[in-house]
């Protein structure tokens, strides 16, 4: 069985302006999420945004509900911070600190501009790499801004360099449809993307499979709604600790079983 992280990937973040740049969005700005599976409230998630100096600083936390400890804790702390440049901003550096159940990730990678170079490095084992920075490039925090940012039409793809785990990936998001939800922080008017997460890296809505996103459909595009499909979570059966919490309709939808999601709750925005 594949161990569900309970992470949030709000994928991409802002406009091209020139080169690197990017047009900031709504700042300051914050994000409160609460995170469910098949229905229960497993954990919470928040996503902020703040200037720091002529930057940006986007922060996301996500931790696990107190019930959920004895089988699987997360506590999980990203940062990512943007310069100034030009009418935009560029990626600094980014970090991240993941822990999950059994795991422990910790690594950072900061962007030298001068070089053309994407810097590497583990916290655990010191090791260091480096990319050749093909730009506008993201970590995947900071590319929220770019994907809330370009304009977007149903039916159409637009494509995102994220920098993460030493390399490039040029992930592909495509354009679904446009749609009404509901949530707890009220009725939203979304476009539907869905970035092809076909890449390697650490925690659940970074991990391979079907991963979708509803953005208010207004020029702030809110993600109100972020849903992981983890293909196979269940392979090897469902642990007898977890059926004791999930009706049996539920336990025969082996989608809904193995999806997690994000809902928006609350915040400033």
């Amino acid at each position: 069985m594949k161990k569900p992280a309970y992470t949030l990937l709000l994928l991409c973040f802002s406009l091209f302006a020139s080169g690197t740049a990017a047009l900031a969005s709504s700042i300051p700005e914050t994000l409160n999420y609460q995170l469910t599976w098949s229905g229960v409230k497993i954990g919470t998630s928040t996503l902020s945004t703040t200037t720091t100096g002529s930057g940006v600083e986007i922060t996301s936390k996500v931790k696990s509900e107190a019930w959920s400890a004895p089988f699987y804790k997360v506590d999980d702390l990203e940062t990512s911070k943007l310069d100034r440049e030009g009418k935009g901003f560029a990626l600094h550096s980014y970090k991240m600190k993941l822990r999950e159940g059994k795991n422990d990730w910790h690594r950072a990678a900061s962007v030298n501009h001068k070089n053309n170079r994407f810097e590497f490095v583990n916290l655990k084992t010191f090791e260091k790499s480096s990319a050749k920075l093909v730009e506008p490039a993201w970590d995947p925090v900071s590319c929220l801004f770019y994907l809330r940012q370009v304009p977007l039409a149903v039916g159409k793809s637009i494509e995102v360099n994220v920098l993460d785990k030493g390399k490039l990936n040029r992930v592909k998001v495509a354009v679904l449809r446009r749609e009404t939800v509901q949530t707890p922080a009220g009725s939203f008017r979304t476009i539907v993307v869905s970035p092809n997460m076909d890449i390697e890296s650490e925690g659940l809505f970074y991990a391979r499979g079907p991963l979708t996103i509803w953005l208010t459909d207004d020029a702030k595009k809110v993600p109100v709604i972020v849903e992981k499909r983890i293909n196979d979570l269940f392979r090897e059966g469902i642990p007898a600790y977890l059926q004791q919490f999930t009706p049996e309709s539920v336990r025969n939808n082996i989608p809904k079983m193995e999806t997690i999601r994000a809902v928006l709750v609350g915040g400033s925005y």
